[in-house]
Parts: C-alpha cells; sequence; structure tokens
C-alpha cells in the first residue's frame, strides 16, 4: 500500500513539476517569437509615418533598407487606394495591382498581421530555394494628412526566418514547437517531417484556443507530454491567429517516476527484510520460550514428572519457571 500511494503521488507530483517547467519554457519561446516579429513591426511603423510625407522615389530607399539582404524581409511595397503598388523594395511588382492581396485588403482597414502562405505574386521574382517560398504579412494603412487613406505599406517577412528563429528557441531549451495556424492547419513547427496529427487532442485543443496539457501518443508511436497555448499578446502587435503546442519526451514524465518506484520498492524489501528478521528474533527470544514454558506447565498440571523449564530470557518467564517449580515441589510435599 506504501508503495503504490507513494508512487502514485510521486508520479504526479513530477507530472505537475513537469506541466511547470514546460509552460515557462513555451511562455519563454513564446516571448522570444513575439519580441523578434515586434522589432519588424516597428520598422513597417516607423516606414509608415514616413510614407506620410515622402515621395514614391524617397520611399523606395526606405523599402530598400527593410528588406536589406532579404534574409529577414523578402519584400516590401506601398500601395495605392486602388491597389497599384508605387513603390517597393528593388522595384519589385512596382505598377502591378494588389488590390485582391490580403495583406492590403486588410491593411486598408488597420493593422494587420497574417498567416504563413506561399508566395503568389513574388515566386517567380525572387531568387528561389530548395523549398518553396512562404511569408508572413505585416501591413498598415498610411493617412494622406487629411484624415483620409493614401494608401497600404506592407511588409512580406521569410517564413524561412521565422522558422529558423523557432527552431533554435526550441533546440536550445529541449522543446519541440508545432505552431497552428487560425485555419487550424500547421503554420511552423520545429518537428522535421511532421507527420498527420490530425487525430492528436492537443491539436484540437490548439485549434480551438484551449489552453491543456496531457501525456498523448503521436503518429510515431511514442509519447510526449504535450501543452497547448494560445499566441501571446506583446505591446501591441497584431495577431495572427497562433495557437502553440509544444511537447517534449514523454520519458521526462515516466523516467524519473519510474526511477523514484524502483528507488521505493528496493527500500521498501529492505525495510521489509529488518521486519521480518526482528520478527524472527522476536519468536527465538521470546514466543518460543514462552511456548515451552507453556507446555511444561501443562505437563506439570497433569501430574508428569516433568523437570521444571528454566530460562533467564526475560524477567517474566524466570518468575513463571520459579513459581511453576515451587508448585510442583508444593505438590510433592503434600503427597
Amino acid at each position: 500500500m506504501a508503495y503504490v500511494l507513494i508512487s502514485e503521488r510521486a508520479r504526479a507530483f513530477e507530472e505537475a513539476s513537469l506541466q511547470r517547467a514546460l509552460e515557462t519554457r513555451t511562455r519563454g519561446i513564446q516571448m522570444a517569437i513575439a519580441q523578434a516579429l515586434h522589432r519588424e513591426w516597428v520598422n513597417l511603423a516607423a516606414t509608415r509615418q514616413q510614407a506620410i510625407g515622402q515621395t514614391p522615389a524617397e520611399l523606395r530607399e526606405r523599402l530598400n533598407s527593410i528588406v536589406g539582404d532579404g534574409d529577414v524581409v523578402s519584400w516590401t511595397g506601398f500601395a495605392e487606394p486602388d491597389g497599384t503598388v508605387i513603390a517597393a523594395s528593388n522595384d519589385l511588382l512596382l505598377g502591378q495591382n494588389v488590390g485582391e492581396r490580403p495583406w492590403f485588403r486588410e491593411g486598408l482597414k488597420g493593422p494587420f498581421a497574417g498567416d504563413v502562405h506561399e508566395a503568389v505574386l513574388l515566386a517567380s521574382l525572387l531568387p528561389q530555394t530548395s523549398e518553396p517560398l512562404r511569408f508572413i504579412d505585416f501591413a498598415l494603412p498610411v493617412d494622406d494628412g487629411n484624415g483620409g487613406v493614401r494608401g497600404v505599406v506592407g511588409v512580406h517577412l521569410n517564413a524561412s526566418w521565422i522558422k529558423r528563429v523557432i527552431d533554435e528557441l526550441a533546440d536550445a531549451l529541449n522543446v519541440d514547437i508545432v505552431i497552428v495556424g487560425a485555419t487550424g492547419g500547421i503554420s511552423v513547427s520545429s518537428v522535421p517531417d511532421l507527420p498527420d496529427l490530425s487525430g492528436l487532442a492537443s491539436l484540437q485543443r490548439a485549434r480551438t484556443g484551449a489552453i491543456g496539457a496531457s501525456l498523448e501518443q503521436w503518429p510515431d508511436d511514442r509519447a510526449y507530454f504535450t501543452l497547448t497555448v494560445p499566441e501571446l499578446s506583446y505591446q501591441g502587435l497584431p495577431k495572427f491567429g497562433w495557437n502553440i503546442v509544444a511537447r517534449i519526451d514523454g520519458r521526462a514524465a515516466t523516467v524519473p517516476a519510474r526511477e523514484m518506484s524502483n528507488y521505493l520498492i528496493v527500500r521498501l524489501l529492505g525495510m521489509a527484510t529488518i521486519l521480518l528478521l526482528l520478527t524472527a528474533l522476536f519468536i527465538v527470544a521470546f514466543i518460543r520460550p514462552l511456548s515451552r514454558l507453556a507446555k511444561n506447565a501443562t505437563e506439570i498440571a497433569e501430574g508428569h514428572e516433568t523437570y521444571p523449564m528454566e530460562s533467564n530470557r526475560t524477567r517474566e518467564i524466570q518468575m513463571i519457571s520459579s513459581a511453576l517449580a515451587r508448585l510442583q515441589a508444593d505438590s510433592r510435599h503434600s503427597d
């Protein structure tokens, strides 16, 4: 009973501790991701302020400086209210109409952050990589100074950059991260060759924005301790609608508890062995002399010529032995 109760308690304590540790790591990763994205958001906000009074030529220089080597920002541009691009980094999409693109439509309404998507208009204009180009969008409306809207300034962040950030954070903190987008699909993941997760309870929680933790079996037939948390709010950064699924190897939850159980069973077996030895010693030292004394007393009471048992094991046994000897002596005298 002690083994069962203590083992269950140890396992529950280990899982609770593991959940707190996973929550802390995941929050740290969320904060780091939000800070990285916020830096780009601040740059875009500064560009919007400059765009109010700049000419397209002046704005083009600012947009080129934002893109830099293209490692983080793939493209940025400014489009008029009808969707025509009048300034863009490296003049990509210059003069083209982006009125149907989500970043432009939503950017006319207010601050916008768009989930990961594949490149459409820029797919053939940017340097090709081994994987399809994917972007994360930011957009802001630009005032005309008279209360109207002059246009929309938007930026396409390279999705491979944010994946690299997530991979590095996940590796440093020994946590796997899966970001579930607003539509329920997988936007970014630090897990290579991610299998189909549609049957996982954690994915269902993430799709509904619920918070929860559980030990569950993943499609790779391994158990993972999994946590789901919604997207973090950070200093006015618009939300992408992301929910995060974080996992660590389930052995981190079960091995310590199992080791504790093994340690406990060895100690309990040791205590049981000592208890058995003490019990045997008690039987030999006390119970058996009493048993022999009882048998001796019975024989004396039945009139047998039995020599009274003598024992010095305890004071009480010694007194009983002496009393039996006197009773036997008195019985002979009376005869």
